[in-house]
């Protein structure tokens, strides 16, 4: 059994982190691909396209990492049953709470002010939007559940390439980009009839179950003190190889390069082969310099560690209300961008603090109590950022 773990601070920087990124991108998104007319000067920005094809990279495989090993930290101190029990309320009542609230919500303003239709949910006037992290999360939670924990301890050569030592490591590597054509096979399925939303749901599912199974073999293989403060002198030399070929091929920022937004066929797949090993490598070293950074507890991580899963709920909302207002503006698209980020978040931060007030609504949006979401970060298997 593996030994108890040492707190590390720097993953709760980490979510909250993780969390933060998310704004500015889905504000430039919601512009750019879900806007009639598109913000075109939105998307033909350097600033906007590397800042959304820079995070874009890591920032979910970051995150479904950090919940894998939580879910096996969690699972080995509650038990199989008890975990799953919390998993499925934590996660299942906010994603029902919010799809039945927030969705309907998201569904009316993406017509009505951003003038272009949002599909469908289970064939009801309801946007999925960002809340398909929750579903995929529940669906990782009972996949990995149904795996005896016995089966799941790494063995030492996959424990080296997971922490970049020996040739193992480029295998590894190998793997990740062939996961990534896996996802672009994967993409090729036929949609299902008349239901993007849940299309979606089932590639996401497969495009991030290698983030999940590696932080679930990181708390298996007890490493995570190592693998999230890793010192290895290839990664950021790895990261800048494959960030040359990278960033050309990503459509959110080849419009701002002068090119097609899409690449061609032999594009595409070099794009979907790079994806994986990028945010691998970019996700340890974003973990290696909050580790550097945060070597104790903080009041402001630990207050958006708390109001994470409600701040990420309610954003886009804000987004679908701001952003129209902000390019009314007569201020250079990067303006009207960071506007409009810095106005979700402070909207989504106040919409945090009302919900939190009371405990239906903290149970519903925050994923705990009243009393338990001003505190739940102190707990250090919470996984509730996204």
């Amino acid at each position: 059994m593996p030994s108890p773990a040492k707190r590390l601070h720097h993953l709760d920087a980490a979510r909250a982190l993780l969390l933060l990124l998310g704004l500015p991108f889905h504000v430039a998104t919601k512009a750019i691909f879900e806007s009639e007319p598109a913000a075109t000067d939105f998307q033909q920005s350097l600033l906007i396209g590397g800042w959304a094809s820079l995070t874009h990279v890591f920032r979910m495989f970051a995150f479904f990492m950090l919940a894998g090993y939580f879910a096996g930290m969690i699972r080995e101190r509650k038990g199989t049953q008890a975990w799953l029990t919390e998993r499925l309320r934590r996660l299942g009542l906010p994603f029902i709470a919010s799809l039945a609230t927030l969705g309907a919500l998201q569904f009316a303003l993406q017509d009505l002010l951003l003038h272009k239709a949002s599909p469908t949910f289970l064939g009801l006037p309801l946007a999925l939007d960002h809340l398909w992290f929750l579903v995929v999360l529940l669906g990782f939670c009972m996949t990995y559940a149904a795996i005896p924990v016995q089966r799941l301890r790494p063995g030492p050569a996959l424990q080296q390439a997971m922490l970049l030592e020996g040739r193992g490591s480029l295998v590894l590597l190998a793997l990740l980009a062939l996961w990534g054509l896996i996802r672009y096979l994967a993409e090729q399925v036929p949609p299902i009839p008349n239901a993007p939303s849940e299309t979606l749901l089932w590639q996401q599912f497969v495009f991030h179950a290698a983030g999940f199974a590696l932080g679930v073999l990181a708390w298996h293989g007890q490493l995570g003190e190592r693998i999230f403060a890793l010192r290895n002198r290839w990664i950021v030399p790895g990261m800048i190889l494959l960030l040359v070929p990278y960033i050309p091929l990503d459509p959110l920022i080849r419009p701002a390069l002068g090119k097609d937004i899409y690449p061609d066929l032999a594009g595409t797949l070099t794009l979907r082969a790079l994806e994986l090993p990028l945010a691998y490598l970019m996700s340890l070293a974003l973990f290696r310099l909050l580790a550097w950074a945060v070597r104790g507890p903080s009041k402001v991580v630990t207050f958006f560690v708390d109001g994470a899963l409600a701040i990420y709920l309610f954003h886009l909302v804000w987004a679908m209300i701001v952003l129209p207002q902000a390019r009314e503006l007569s201020i250079p698209p990067e303006a009207q961008w960071l506007l409009s980020a810095g106005a979700v978040l402070l909207l989504a931060v106040l919409s945090y603090l009302a919900v939190r007030t009371n405990n239906l609504t903290s149970i519903l949006f925050c994923g705990a109590p009243r009393k338990q979401a001003a505190s739940t970060s102190t707990q250090i298997g919470s996984t509730r950022s996204a």
